[in-house]
């Protein structure tokens, strides 16, 4: 087996994109890089490639820094020599990487291999399935009702967004950088919340990144006083409904694994588990291995 690098992000694509699109939410991080850096004629901060033998592609992978080391593969057996290959070749040509995304096995089989020639290590950072739907079940929703967030409600989106970076990665956000995002995304009228009865914001739900053939939904949340109600899967019924209705193939979104109970609930409203990714961040072991 060999590691195929590209010159380009579109040398890439004109390769590949059609495996990718056929698995879009699953590998929605590497195509989503790709189409950012399109721009990019060669750059030796981002490395687009595969891992293949003769014409058989085993696997695909980005690493774009500052972000981290993406790994998909279309296969469930016969991969691990291509995910060892791929771990040699960055070790041996000392590519630092900042972490790195893809299903558990794989992420496990890399560490170890990865690990024997670059000293560092791998602290796991999140755990999700992902989820799409292509048909919304007919569901009993919470009585309330769905409709964009307005400007004035900037701030407690902002709240929201830091709670949910702290409940889903355990890591903060910088209030100024949640308000800001908060505010846009309201400006682009991708911040849907759910009121009840009382006309009391109960839940949010972001339709976060226009994909090829759907879109990704992100920062589904809930304050805990509300939890426990069923305002999510009405949010999101009502979300992916519009989605798909404005015809749209799919919406995907990413849900802990250490939350069955809110997976359970959007099973019900028609999403389906596609596949899973664990994102595992990389500390250095040694000073010279500090990245830049």
């Amino acid at each position: 087996m060999f590691v195929k690098e590209y010159n380009n992000a579109q040398a890439f694509l004109d390769d590949n994109e059609e495996v990718l699109l056929r698995n879009e939410a699953v590998s929605q991080l590497i195509l989503y890089n790709a189409y950012q850096n399109l721009t990019e004629l060669t750059n030796k901060n981002l490395i687009f490639g595969t891992v293949q033998e003769e014409e058989k592609v085993y696997l695909y992978f980005c690493n774009v820094t500052p972000y981290k080391l993406v790994i998909f593969t279309e296969m469930d057996a016969h991969y691990e020599e291509a995910v060892i290959t791929l771990a040699e070749h960055l070790g041996h040509n000392h590519i630092i990487i900042s972490g790195m995304n893809a299903r558990y096995d794989i992420c496990q089989i890399f560490i170890e291999e990865y690990s024997k020639h670059i000293s560092c290590t791998f602290v796991e950072k999140s755990g999700v399935d992902i989820m799409e739907v292509r048909n919304v079940n007919d569901i009993g929703v919470v009585e309330g009702s769905q409709r964009y967030a307005v400007d004035d409600e900037a701030m407690l989106i902002a709240d929201w967004i830091i709670q949910f970076h702290i409940e889903s990665f355990d890591s903060e956000m910088d209030y100024e950088a949640a308000l800001n995002k908060a505010k846009q995304l309201i400006e682009e009228k991708r911040v849907y919340v759910y009121e009840d009865l009382d006309q009391t914001v109960v839940n949010m739900a972001v339709a976060s990144r226009d994909l090829v053939n759907g879109v990704a939904v992100t920062y589904v949340y809930t304050p805990e006083e509300y939890r426990g109600a069923g305002y999510a899967a009405s949010n999101i019924y009502y979300l992916s409904k519009k989605i798909l209705g404005e015809g749209h193939g799919f919406c995907t979104l990413f849900v802990d694994k250490k939350n069955p109970i809110m997976a359970r609930s959007y099973e019900k409203v028609g999403y389906y588990t596609v596949g899973s990714n664990y994102e595992y961040i990389v500390i250095p072991n040694e000073d010279e291995l500090i990245i830049e």
